[in-house]
């Protein structure tokens, strides 16, 4: 008897620790989907699906979505970051218009030089060739660190790096998570979630838009 009441308590934690909350954050809407930071993880979640964690997303409405974690009923809004040493916001927003096949170009800056993005939810970060990023006078093999990277050609070699500032209309980011792919792919330089995790994105039929809030110093 006293065995199955220890066994009993130890399931008994066990299941708190499966259904305890997950860590949820909302960084983008694409129609009836929602991307989602879940413990830290991206998921792009569509309506009445769930993710490995146990949240099903049930609503998708222009600044939240309504999900059920493991049961419970949540409404996830947009993360605002705040501070008592910061007063002053500054949004900055880029409305970006999908081209005849429904991609979305947009011309920005990685260290002051001029490229030319394709917006990418399922890059994890910003991803380039080596061609492109020698032309961008990355020293990527001195820099970077090696990795394997999944494309939808294969396992491709590469380097893992910090880009100093990448910028994209007004919206200016420093110290952005990418990588540079051994060979000629991709062809156009990805702007992945390294970037859009940290800007507010949501697409309404063929226009997608990025919102960026920086937070300016308090005066003394």
């Amino acid at each position: 008897m006293r065995k199955l009441l220890v066994l009993l308590v130890v399931l008994s934690g066990y299941m708190s620790i499966v259904m305890a909350d997950n860590q949820l954050q909302l960084v983008g809407q694409f129609g009836k989907k929602a991307v989602l930071l879940v413990n830290g993880t991206q998921r792009v979640i569509q309506i009445n699906q769930v993710s490995p964690e146990g949240v099903r997303l049930l609503q998708v409405e222009t600044d939240y979505v309504l999900v059920s974690d493991n049961g419970k009923k949540k409404k996830i809004t947009f993360a605002t970051h705040l501070s008592t040493q910061y007063e002053q916001k500054e949004e900055s927003k880029v409305d970006i218009w999908a081209d005849n096949t429904g991609s979305y170009h947009i011309a920005g800056s990685i260290n002051g030089q001029v490229v030319n993005f394709l917006v990418d939810t399922g890059a994890t970060s910003i991803a380039m060739n080596e061609i492109v990023a020698r032309r961008l006078g990355i020293d990527f093999r001195y820099r970077g660190k090696p990795m394997r990277a999944t494309t939808a050609s294969g396992i491709a070699s590469g380097y893992s790096l910090k880009l100093a500032s990448v910028k994209v209309g007004e919206i200016h980011l420093n110290n952005v998570d990418a990588v540079v792919l051994e060979g000629g792919f991709p062809t156009k330089v990805l702007l992945g979630m390294s970037f859009l995790r940290q800007v507010k994105f949501e697409r309404n039929n063929n226009l997608m838009t990025l919102r960026f809030t920086r937070q300016g110093k308090s005066k003394k």
